[in-house]
């Protein structure tokens, strides 16, 4: 079996070194000895070796390395001492939980990213403290942070009217929903396409899913709408997203809710604001109230979260070989969302 030999940067080597001999001059032999033996080992002395050098056991010798590739120059600080305080102050735990929250370009990096070698570098730099790459992972653990993959947010939408939706608007208009006793209602659009969109699922490694592809683009286009409450699905096939074609669904959408009477949601599009629309809108208005959500703002729809279901229980990673096919699919699973309501009512909690 090869010995355990560790690789060190000239820097890294010169560091430890300086290191060792500060504990030894503050009288923390045990500290000083281990830095000793990762130098040491470093410049080709084997765990059996060192054991003789420091008059240790080689299991501990072996320990001290192991320590020093997990955790770096903390690892050996480890059991110095019981009740060790941290290494980062909690002010600077805050700081550093400051910097986290701002992003790698506020902080002056050219990247997106933030990674365990690249946070060991920085906590070095602002509070003089060196942290091995792999205890940085621990450190941020414990103070909140995981790896998470990014949401998308559009750019082009109005914080200040997503902050005034989201604390004013929508919370007074589902407590004018509740006291009158109405439907609160929300529409959105969604095409499917033929051609399969793709999501993660388990297979065998070296095995990905192989799904047939046409190079079609053609999709069927769907008019949905659901009732918060009640958790009620609505939807309509059509060939287009127009205003006529929304009129004829707005129509649908009278039949099930002129008596109880309704708030309807509506995104932005450009039909949406047709004035053939609004026309219809004000004449129903003693039964409809019409509201606009904020400018790309899809986050605040719930429908936008039953196409997500759509797509993730009938589409993804299918391959349609025709549109009959896809259509077949859309009505299996748009009609279990109709028969039993549980299926959506988690999405839909979010927004009640």
């Amino acid at each position: 079996m090869l010995p355990r030999l560790l690789r060190l940067h000239p820097k890294t080597q010169s560091r430890l070194v300086r290191l060792g001999k500060e504990a030894e001059r503050d009288g923390i032999y045990r500290v000083a000895k281990r830095l000793q033996a990762v130098v040491l080992n470093s410049e080709g002395r084997t765990s059996g070796e060192l054991a003789q050098i420091l008059k240790a056991p080689r299991s501990r010798v072996s320990e001290w390395l192991s320590l020093y590739e997990a955790y770096g120059v903390e690892g050996l600080l480890e059991g110095c001492r019981s009740g060790r305080p941290p290494l980062l102050t909690a002010e600077q735990r805050t700081q550093l939980e400051d910097i986290l929250d701002s992003g790698p370009v506020a902080y002056g990096l050219d990247t997106g990213l933030w990674t365990s070698p690249m946070l060991a570098w920085i906590i070095e730099e602002e509070f003089g403290v060196a942290y091995h790459p792999g205890h940085v992972r621990k450190l941020l653990h414990g103070l909140g942070f995981s790896v998470q993959r990014p949401r998308r947010v559009l750019a082009r939408a109005d914080v200040g009217a997503q902050d005034r939706w989201h604390r004013r608007t929508y919370p007074n208009l589902k407590k004018k929903a509740r006291n009158e006793g109405c439907a609160l209602i929300f529409t959105d659009e969604a095409s499917f396409r033929q051609d399969s969109t793709l999501h993660a699922t388990w297979s065998r490694v070296g095995h990905p899913p192989e799904v047939p592809v046409t190079g079609e683009r053609k999709s069927v286009k769907i008019l949905g709408a659901i009732e918060l409450w009640g958790a009620r699905f609505h939807y309509r096939q059509d060939t287009v997203f127009n205003a006529a074609t929304y009129l004829v669904f707005l129509k649908q959408l009278a039949r099930h809710y002129r008596r109880q009477g309704a708030i309807l949601i509506q995104d932005n599009a450009s039909y949406h604001k047709d004035a053939g629309v609004w026309r219809w809108f004000a004449s129903n208005r003693h039964w409809l109230d019409v509201h606009q959500l904020p400018p790309y703002s899809p986050e605040f729809n719930p429908t936008e979260r039953l196409w997500q279901h759509t797509r993730k229980t009938g589409t993804h990673n299918r391959y349609f070989a025709t549109e009959t096919e896809l259509v077949g699919t859309l009505s299996r699973v748009f009609a279990e969302m109709q028969s039993n309501p549980e299926l959506i009512r988690s999405y839909l909690l979010p927004f009640c």
